[in-house]
């Protein structure tokens, strides 16, 4: 789990060509796995967001970052691509990076 976000935090920096939204970092209210495999989140704010699809090689590790971060004080930022709305629910858009902080520390 810490070597993907270490390596997504590489390739984060590696390009700063890239264009991308960052989203309001909150806590997790639940997690969904649909039928299908689509995985959301809904934040404490309630707003529904597509995070990956499980056939995905993050798709694990994303799960298991926001499966440690309910119920504690761990915070979540995810970072969509250029032109995302972070305040309207998504239900198609597939997040670009999955971070974990704590809020203390910020």
């Amino acid at each position: 789990m810490g070597r993907l976000l270490v390596l997504s935090m590489l390739l984060l920096t590696a390009l700063p060509g890239w264009a991308a939204v960052k989203c309001f970092p909150e806590p997790i209210k639940s997690i969904q796995v649909a039928k299908g495999g689509d995985l959301f989140y809904t934040t404490v704010s309630g707003v529904r967001r597509k995070l990956t699809h499980m056939s995905q090689h993050e798709a694990p590790a994303m799960l298991d970052i926001l499966r440690a971060s309910m119920g504690t004080a761990q915070i979540i930022q995810v970072i969509y691509p250029d032109g995302y709305d972070c305040k309207r629910p998504d239900l198609d858009v597939h997040a670009e990076l999955l971070m974990m902080q704590d809020p203390a520390v910020q």
